[in-house]
């Protein structure tokens, strides 16, 4: 048999403004996604996609920096504080990354995967306790999920199924740390090999039996470090779309679970709603107890800082994993509109119930064409003072005996707009 290959992918181009920030409000980035796909026999395909981009504009690590210089907290920085490594197109790797590279095997009754490719486990839209890998793109409705490395095998049970995972983290520093002998190694394996608990790999289960409309799914993961999950995910119809997702967290002992609907109205093209429920027991209760700087999105600063109270702590015997979200009780809602066959209109909003603060997520797409899309959109958080508001009082950092109000660094909104062309 000849081998069999297509080429797709897209080129893209976004811009973004800050509202009410110090320094550069803009951002542009050009992102180039080609992908390729060859079937090389009956039951044997290849899959592979790189990413390559360039930006240009607002670097708020780098904003920070020459904020700071010439305040009286700059300048004692080289006294306290070393600088952190900022983004910087250094080498390749900086700006060309592989998303996904993975070969399938198709077999009659079971389907295999190797390599990176996408990992989406569960029925809820925003947030998906059953997942390996939760991400939460519905903020950032320009990006893909992340690709992990993986793999997968899918055994078909007539209408039911079984999917068996086992995926390797990107960040191998415990190989290095253990190669560099720096109290690392598995002394039974001998030098170079971590030991079994800090090994960066994780395994899972899904089983999924589907009956009276509805898939009723049993969820378990395992990490060498004792971190387990336990779980499942049902997701039926009566009238209207419904789902239950979650389980149990091992590490920190506690459940998290959310719950939806969803209905399309026969009005127009399309109108689509949606609306979740989520529990996280592993959050905290209280507002007052965040810790701000385990989210993702907070402020990068571009100094790591020993007895300061301004950027990381050098002296952290082990680093904090960073969360999706830092409280206990959530509820989101999506509407998504097409009408006359090529505009479309779509908002999330995503709240935390105990503080008052979301984020509105609002976009407008316009289809020129089989090829070429137009987004604007927004990211607004709302709110008096809470999660997705951040209090001000957070961002006066100290070092030594000077201080500083970094609270002019956080906008008060994000605007965007792209324009994406497929081929």
């Amino acid at each position: 048999m000849t081998p069999d290959a297509e080429l797709s992918g897209y080129a893209e181009v976004r811009a973004m403004y800050q509202v009410d920030v110090e320094g550069t409000p803009w951002q542009l980035v050009e992102r180039v996604r080609p992908g390729f796909e060859i079937e090389t026999g009956p039951r044997v395909r290849a899959v592979g996609v790189v990413e390559a981009f360039l930006a240009q504009g607002r670097d708020t690590s780098d904003e920070i920096y020459d904020f700071l210089q010439g305040t009286e907290v700059g300048d004692r920085l080289d006294e306290f504080c070393t600088p952190a490594e900022n983004y910087s197109f250094d080498d390749i790797h900086d700006y060309l990354t592989v998303e996904r590279l993975h070969v399938d095997f198709t077999g009659e009754k079971v389907d295999i995967r190797v390599g990176r490719q996408a990992v989406n486990w569960g029925s809820a839209l925003v947030f998906h306790p059953t997942d390996l890998y939760n991400e939460v793109i519905a903020s950032e409705p320009w990006r893909e999920r992340t690709g992990v490395n993986a793999v997968r095998a899918n055994i078909a049970l007539g209408d039911h199924g079984i999917t068996a995972l086992a995926t390797m983290d990107d960040d191998l520093s415990a190989f290095e740390k253990a190669a560099a002998n720096d109290d690392g190694a598995d002394e039974d394996i001998g030098e170079g090999f971590p030991r079994y608990e800090d090994l960066p790999v994780s395994v899972a289960l899904k089983g999924t039996l589907r009956a009276v409309q509805t898939d009723f799914s049993v969820v378990a993961n395992y990490r060498p470090d004792g971190d387990y999950f336990l779980g499942g995910d049902l997701r039926g119809t009566l009238g209207a779309g419904w789902w239950v997702e979650g389980g149990w967290h091992g590490e920190a002992a506690a459940p998290e679970v959310v719950a939806g609907l969803d209905y399309s109205f026969p009005w127009g093209d399309r109108f689509y709603v949606a609306a979740e429920y989520r529990y996280d027991g592993t959050g905290e209760a209280n507002p007052d107890d965040y810790d701000y700087s385990l989210r993702s999105s907070t402020v990068e600063m571009p100094y790591t800082c020993e007895f300061a109270t301004f950027g990381s702590d050098d002296n952290s015997d082990e680093e904090a994993k960073p969360r999706v979200t830092l409280g206990q009780h959530y509820v989101d809602g999506t509407v998504n509109v097409m009408f006359l066959d090529n505009y479309g209109i779509s908002t999330t909003a995503i709240a935390n119930v105990v503080d008052g603060t979301g984020l509105l997520v609002p976009d407008v797409s316009v289809l020129l064409g089989d090829r070429v899309a137009v987004h604007v959109g927004a990211q607004i958080p709302f709110g008096k003072e809470g999660e997705f508001v951040p209090p001000v009082e957070l961002f006066e950092v100290a070092v030594g005996d000077a201080s500083l109000d970094l609270s002019g660094f956080v906008p008060a909104a994000t605007l965007n707009a792209w324009a994406r062309y497929s081929f």
